[in-house]
């Protein structure tokens, strides 16, 4: 008797926790308040993944692997890009001519991806994607240099990149 009391017990916790998990998914959750009003938005849900993988291809290995005339494919003709360095490139063509001048000042790169994750903005109707990275370039002096790098990518209704903002920092020599 003891042992049937003791499962139907299991059992009805057991459900008991999946209905309180199914209501808290269904409520909306509290407004958050910041500290400072955030100028773009705070409406983002999980995006379309399949832009963060044509990111991760273009913008990381085909820098890696030198093969920038792949650029056209997947960045708009109108592409804005801030770089790390604070320089912009505004057009396909001006992004690709200068991202080949850039590899060709190294022997070797090799890139890994800490994180990419695809973001929609639903306020503003905005895709973008993040990506977290690290890259390890061999300059044709044998000088090797490890970077810590962060970019945010806007996708226009096109499914291309028409944006880039790219942060850095280098590793600290210890």
């Amino acid at each position: 008797m003891f042992l049937v009391i003791m499962i139907a017990g299991t059992i009805i916790a057991c459900n008991n926790d999946k209905k309180v998990d199914a209501a808290s998914e269904t409520k909306e959750k509290p407004a958050v308040a910041f500290a400072y009003t955030p100028t773009y938005s705070t409406s983002f849900e999980p995006g379309n993944q399949q832009y963060a993988a044509m990111i991760v291809q273009g913008s990381w290995k085909d820098w890696e692997m030198n093969t920038m005339d792949n650029m056209k494919s997947w960045v708009a003709d109108t592409i804005v890009a801030m770089h790390a360095d604070n320089t912009t490139a505004v057009g396909v063509d001006s992004l690709q001519a200068r991202w080949k001048r850039g590899r060709s000042g190294y022997t070797s790169v090799i890139d890994s991806i800490h994180s990419a994750t695809a973001l929609y903005s639903t306020d503003k109707k905005e895709n973008w994607v993040l990506v977290w990275a690290k890259e390890i370039n061999t300059d044709l002096k044998g000088k090797i240099d490890t970077v810590e790098l962060q970019e945010t990518w806007r996708i226009n209704k096109d499914g291309k990149a028409d944006r880039l903002y790219q942060y850095d920092r280098h590793t600290r020599k210890q």
